[in-house]
């Protein structure tokens, strides 16, 4: 709607790099978290988290590289490509949880340990982990019993902090890192199995350990709450006083200039870009406005640390003017969420 063109606003500040992730290192961009699962896990909302929600995400990331320490050492031991393979799968859970634990401001307990191979700062974790090396370094079929063990325990520990936590992007990511442990079991009794050997679960029920058996391998990277698949571009709405409007270069191509909105919203400030100032020279927008902002986050700003939200529309009550700037269910007709 070219209509957003209006009078020349006063006190625009042009800047540049303002919505990088700082603390997100390189082994949480588009290398160590593939797909689209982590754009869609960002787009959802930041939320309070009780004790026990902090508790439980820094519990995990170390249950995550538990498993991915034991495999590598079974690995070397056993030269068997499963472990190989599980522990990589295994490193891409720890990606996601360590990009909860960043979103939140939490210590990283990986990083009080230099995340150096069988190093834990949870001592409980660290004993099982001289365990279950030991019990594995008896023979092949031991190794594997230790891998079912681990994701058995895995998935027990992921259902009950499911029921801990009532957050979106945390329920989004256990659901997922559940879901890839029940494949980890799937593989690891399958292999047992042609041994003649039956594993007996020691944390899941019996029934729930013959209902992942006894289906087939699951694909898919992340589920919404109804549990269908969601899409690539999934959209989302914001609310809140504008505190400033200001001009920074654009996301993909430099040389083109962006109009960005700031929006206080009960969350925290919201950057929303709204379009190239060739579209529009001028915004009818000022700090000050009440308004409702609907828009995505692109997975590629995910990839490229880019935080904010690309507008939709945007809706100014008070002015009775609502601004309708790019179609989101164009995108979300056409850019589905893939199987991984």
């Amino acid at each position: 709607m070219r209509r957003l063109i209006a009078a020349a606003l006063t006190g625009i500040v042009l800047s540049g790099g303002l919505f990088s992730y700082a603390s997100v290192s390189a082994a949480t961009n588009a290398t160590a978290l593939p797909g689209m699962g982590p754009a869609y896990v960002a787009t959802l909302p930041k939320q309070h988290l009780s004790k026990k929600e902090i508790k439980d995400l820094l519990h995990m990331r170390e249950e995550e590289k538990l498993a991915r320490d034991v495999y590598a050492a079974l690995y070397e031991m056993w030269q068997m490509p499963i472990f190989r393979n599980i522990a990589r799968s295994e490193q891409r859970h720890m990606d996601m949880l360590k990009f909860l634990i960043e979103r939140y401001n939490l210590e990283d307990p990986v990083a009080k340990t230099g995340d150096k191979p069988g190093r834990f700062e949870n001592k409980k974790l660290q004993k099982l982990y001289l365990k279950l090396v030991k019990q594995g370094s008896k023979s092949l079929i031991d190794a594997l019993e230790v891998g079912a063990t681990i994701e058995d325990l895995d998935i027990k520990d992921l259902q009950d902090a499911l029921k801990r936590t009532d957050n979106r992007d945390i329920a989004a990511v256990y659901e997922n890192l559940m879901k890839g442990s029940r494949n980890h079991m799937r593989a690891f009794t399958a292999i047992l199995r042609r041994y003649g050997i039956e594993y007996k679960p020691q944390f899941i029920t019996p029934a729930e350990y013959r209902a992942i058996v006894s289906s087939k391998h699951e694909i898919g990277v992340v589920y919404g709450e109804n549990g269908r698949r969601v899409t690539a571009y999934q959209t989302i709405t914001v609310a809140g006083k504008v505190t400033r409007v200001f001009q920074r270069p654009g996301y993909g191509n430099k040389r083109v200039i962006w109009w960005v909105v700031e929006v206080k919203t009960p969350e925290g400030k919201e950057e929303v870009a709204v379009a190239p100032i060739w579209l529009y020279p001028s915004l009818d927008i000022v700090p000050g406005d009440v308004i409702e902002v609907t828009g995505y986050v692109p997975p590629f700003w995910r990839y490229r640390n880019i935080r904010g939200l690309m507008a939709c529309t945007i809706k100014n009550p008070e002015r009775g003017v609502t601004y309708k700037i790019r179609d989101c269910s164009r995108f979300n007709r056409r850019f589905r969420l893939q199987n991984r």
